[in-house]
């Protein structure tokens, strides 16, 4: 029987379907424990090694080349959520492994958790509970998020949802990304323009782009100086999109009001400037953590295991020219 391996901490911990999915498909599904965390790249690859697993359930732990050529038996890595950018996806495909993601399960959660975020900061939501919490009756006065403008890098589906729950509020929207869409534009009310012009004039930016090359510090200092000193950032996608040393000496000395970070460069993020400021909401990594949406990412990656491993080729395979490759070649 085929071994799945599972390093992703969150994969079957809230929703069993996955798992229940997997061994019913005659599957043998096994956990890499607490007692063997944190996962660097090398204590992955001797983990592989000894156990030789078929697939790898991954999350958000690195895995170059080291780490996919440790077991000969690996001929699969199923990521439990969306991004990919710690998978070395050109290893993957010379060595013959087939990497999947599970796009679109998480979509409505991260969505959501973003305009909860426009939401507190707007209104002062997290400061203002402390305060009373603390004995204080300090009454903050806020922003209707109707009256404002929302800054949103990247119109992927994310940035899409979004677009679609800040239709409720009706702000004024502007869009920034490299590949433009004006039907969508046009349909949704929303405005492309460049960076710097959405960075100066957005009053909430929020940010819904892959890590890459292109991308990582893309809010940098130079780019976080562009904005209004009463302006807010969001970040719910990845830590390396923002210079978090620049972010934090920007809000430390107020040249913008605060900032809502779900994600961090190193997780967890214990030595972030970014965790000893008040007007910054952090939080670890929940975007995608509903009920529902943990029940669509398992099952995804469940069903999506069992047919790459049949030998078919689903729309959620990353490098469909693995598939094609013997391995090493």
């Amino acid at each position: 029987m085929a071994l799945v391996l599972v390093s992703s901490r969150s994969f079957g911990v809230v929703a069993t379907i996955g798992s229940e999915l997997l061994e019913d498909a005659g599957f043998v599904v096994e956990r890499i424990g607490p007692d063997e965390r944190p996962l660097d790249a090398a204590k992955l690859a001797r983990i592989l090694a000894s156990r030789q697993p078929d697939v790898l359930l991954s999350g958000a732990e690195p895995i170059p080349r080291s780490v996919l050529s440790a077991s000969p038996s690996l001929r699969m890595v199923q990521k439990h959520g969306v991004g990919v950018d710690n998978i070395d996806l050109d290893a993957a495909t010379e060595l013959g492994i087939a990497v999947a993601n599970a796009p679109g399960t998480n979509t409505e959660a991260v969505a959501d958790l973003t305009v909860g975020f426009m939401l507190s900061l707007l209104r002062s939501v997290v400061p203002a509970a402390v305060s009373t919490r603390s004995g204080g009756w300090e009454r903050f006065i806020g922003r209707e998020l109707g009256r404002v403008t929302v800054g949103v890098i990247g119109t992927g589906r994310i940035g899409r949802d979004v677009i679609s729950r800040l239709s409720g509020f009706g702000p004024r929207v502007l869009v920034c990304d490299v590949y433009e869409d004006s039907g969508f534009a046009e349909r949704a009310g929303v405005e492309y323009v460049s960076l710097e012009k959405l960075l100066r004039e957005s009053d909430l930016v929020t940010l819904h782009v892959p890590l890459m090359d292109e991308t990582r510090e893309l809010i940098s200092a130079e780019r976080i100086s562009w904005m209004k000193p009463t302006a807010y950032l969001i970040n719910i996608a990845r830590g390396e999109l923002v210079d978090e040393v620049a972010l934090a000496a920007h809000l430390a000395d107020g040249k913008i009001a605060g900032a809502a970070i779900d994600v961090f460069a190193t997780e967890p993020p214990t030595e972030s400037p970014l965790l000893k400021l008040d007007n910054v909401i952090a939080t670890p990594h929940i975007g995608a953590y509903t009920v529902e949406a943990m029940e669509n990412m398992a099952r995804r990656c469940a069903e999506t295991i069992i047919r790459v491993m049949r030998g078919e080729r689903p729309e959620n395979l990353l490098n469909r020219d693995a598939l094609s490759r013997d391995a090493g070649s």
